[in-house]
């Protein structure tokens, strides 16, 4: 395993790579690989052999981690043969719980390819679900903005709010348990009105998600189709380019990875 060495990034930074079609793939629960033509794949959220999605383990070069619960970070636990390769693994939460925040200018540079965000946001729900803090991840590949909300348990605050204003995709938790409900994760992604493809994640998936209490997509697709354009599309990849995204806001629902 490498070590994720910090260095705060002051001046703007190009990301160095000409745009080009970024494939986006889901592998289960919260989990997505995210690769630029022969750009490094950026992972989010691998999870432990106990949540059993087929997927894992597949390669990367930069693992991004919300928080250290293990359907997030085998690795917190010693599951370090979930990632194929020798990744960065970065993991901005700190001996107490909070995430490393750097504002201004709340940059990360972890290679001279790729850089990113991060914002504190609560893991605990209204409902008494959740405990701690995640660092949600906003960065950009190939002029497209990603945002990954990890295990989010509210709707967001002004501050978190404007640090997310111009992201373009957004990987959205709506499993009600342990983070945002059908209702909150609408309402988080209106509060994003720059958001073109919303993308929900940690739902129930009936045989592989090992906690019950946690809703199934269906609650959340229910009410996002009485508000807006729901798209299945049927599999586990996408590509995506900045001139092809949609003009207003659409919930995707991926696959996951067989």
């Amino acid at each position: 395993m490498r070590c994720f060495g910090i260095f705060v990034l002051t001046l703007a930074f190009g990301c160095g790579v000409l745009a080009a079609d970024v494939t986006v793939t889901y592998l289960g629960h919260s989990c997505f690989t995210i690769q630029q033509e022969s750009g490094p794949i950026v992972m989010l959220d691998p999870y432990g052999a106990a949540i059993p999605y087929p997927a894992l383990p597949v390669p990367a070069d930069i693992v991004l981690i919300t928080h250290d619960h293990i359907d997030h970070c085998p690795s917190c636990y010693g599951e370090w043969d979930r990632v194929e390769g020798n990744p960065i693994r970065v993991r901005l939460l700190d001996k107490d719980g909070r995430c490393k925040e750097k504002i201004p200018p709340n940059v990360w540079l972890i290679t001279e390819e790729f850089k990113t965000s991060a914002i504190e946001g609560t893991h605990e729900n209204a409902r008494g679900g959740g405990v701690g803090n995640v660092c949600m991840f906003s960065f950009e590949i190939g002029d497209i903005r990603f945002a990954h909300l990890g295990d989010l348990g509210s709707i967001l605050n002004l501050d978190q709010m404007t640090a997310l204003s111009d992201v373009d995709v957004l990987f959205i938790p709506v499993g009600r348990a342990f983070t945002l409900d059908a209702a909150e994760a609408m309402t988080v992604i209106a509060q994003l009105p720059s958001v073109k493809i919303a993308i929900p994640i940690h739902y129930n998936v009936p045989g592989i998600t090992p906690w019950p209490d946690i809703a199934p997509l269906s609650d959340f697709t229910n009410l996002a189709e009485l508000m807006g354009t729901v798209r299945n599309t049927g599999q586990s990849s996408i590509v995506l380019t900045p001139s092809a995204l949609p003009d207003a806001t659409e919930i995707w629902i991926l696959d996951y990875a067989r």
